[in-house]
């Protein structure tokens, strides 16, 4: 191992708690097939974030919901039985009322609510998973059978073994979701308004404009552009795999959102009005551009980076949940015009190419020459449009009367009266 490795570990977050990763101490996700993970997404995940951006908010407090956990009970609703005398190891476990003992199994028991996607790297081929972490911990696990849908319980003969492989658990979950195509992202919708028909005029003249300016570089078909009612800014991706999972999400996001508000938009005067204006484009040389992206700015003389610290404090909290993919520091605002996916599926949903025995197949990116398009149109306007609203989107599930995506919630960014 190198001594960079050794001096910066991976880390892994779960709920506020920090692990350093050791591979060898889980069961192993190496026999999952990661191909049957990739998808391809109208745009990567690193594309819309940023790592290069100092959090100075450490000290202030989260505003997302407690996660519950299920207690189990005893026919006659047994009471918890503490230890006479904890040790000092044992003051944490004490304090932890989200395992419950037994009196009458003299177990300590807790329950999890997991989506059923994830049993199979829990339990493993011929339950192996399942076998080590129950020898590991000295516990067992019980799973619900497959046509019936539960929480997995966990027996162990002290607390610390409960919370133990409960621990285990999750970080094993927290690994295989990083590797499931997600199924949610949050977004800010720009052409859901009546506010957005000028914004939306500037597009099309601007589609029109490259594809009869620029038609004869390479690459550049009308394919490229985005469906003018999916244009958004995107916050972040989600893996939800379980109704619980979503409204769990659901929950914190109104809460966050409506704690943030108040902050950031006070009153009327300080709405989310933004300019954008100009092209960007995120790889080194401008012949082999994948996406091309609109950049946008909030309009306020006194704070302009409001918007920035509000949708950068929104994702740290999120993210805290535990069901948000890769997280970076600092989220890269920004609209993506042209994007070299979408020749894949006229319809701006770009599904998985899957074939026979459910692998995803690995089709390459075919880039285009933008290089005249950015000499044209690099200080192009589309001019101003006010954010008004935040949705819980979902991947793969278009709304037919709006054209956008589906929606799973929705939050009106103005003043919490």
């Amino acid at each position: 191992m190198s001594t960079s490795s050794i001096l910066r570990p991976d880390i892994l977050i779960v709920g506020n708690r920090s692990y350093r990763i050791n591979p060898s101490s889980l069961p192993s996700l190496e026999s999952l097939d990661i191909q049957q993970y990739q998808v391809y997404r109208e745009e990567e995940e690193a594309d819309y974030q940023m790592n290069n951006f100092a959090d100075n908010d450490d000290d202030e407090p989260s505003c997302k919901p407690q996660l519950k956990r299920t207690t189990v009970e005893s026919e006659t609703k047994p009471q918890i039985v503490r230890e006479e005398k904890p040790s000092k190891q044992e003051n944490e476990d004490e304090n932890d009322d989200t395992i419950d003992y037994l009196p009458r199994e003299k177990m300590y028991a807790c329950e999890m609510d997991i989506a059923p996607a994830f049993y199979g790297v829990l339990i493993g081929k011929n339950a192996e998973n399942k076998q080590k972490l129950e020898q590991e911990t000295s516990t067992q696990i019980f799973f619900p059978r497959r046509d019936e849908i539960g929480l997995v319980k966990i027996r162990g003969r002290t607390k610390a073994n409960v919370r133990t492989v409960r621990t285990r658990i999750e970080i094993i979950i927290d690994r295989s979701r990083q590797m499931q195509p997600f199924t949610h992202f949050l977004s800010i919708p720009l052409c859901q308004s009546s506010s957005a028909n000028q914004f939306k005029e500037k597009y099309e003249e601007f589609k029109k404009n490259v594809l009869e300016q620029c038609a004869e570089e390479r690459g550049i078909t009308n394919e490229l552009f985005q469906q003018a009612p999916k244009l958004h800014l995107t916050i972040g991706t989600f893996v939800l795999l379980s109704k619980s999972e979503i409204d769990y999400i659901k929950d914190t996001l109104q809460e966050c959102t409506n704690n943030l508000l108040k902050q950031f938009i006070p009153t009327d005067k300080e709405r989310f009005l933004v300019q954008i204006k100009g092209l960007e484009f995120m790889n080194d040389d401008p012949s082999f551009v994948d996406v091309l992206y609109a950049k946008i700015q909030l309009i306020d003389q006194k704070n302009s980076n409001r918007l920035q610290n509000f949708l950068d404090r929104l994702n740290e909290e999120l993210f805290n949940t535990g069901l948000m993919k890769q997280k970076f520091d600092r989220l890269k605002l920004h609209i993506t015009l042209m994007n070299s996916l979408l020749r894949k599926d006229e319809s701006g949903i770009l599904e998985a190419q899957k074939t026979a025995r459910g692998r995803v197949k690995n089709q390459e990116r075919e880039s285009f020459d933008a290089k005249k398009v950015l000499r044209l149109f690099s200080q192009f306007d589309f001019g101003q449009i006010e954010l008004n609203e935040l949705h819980l989107s979902i991947m793969h599930q278009p709304d037919r009367q709006t054209g956008y995506y589906g929606c799973e919630m929705k939050i009106l960014l103005k003043p919490i009266n």
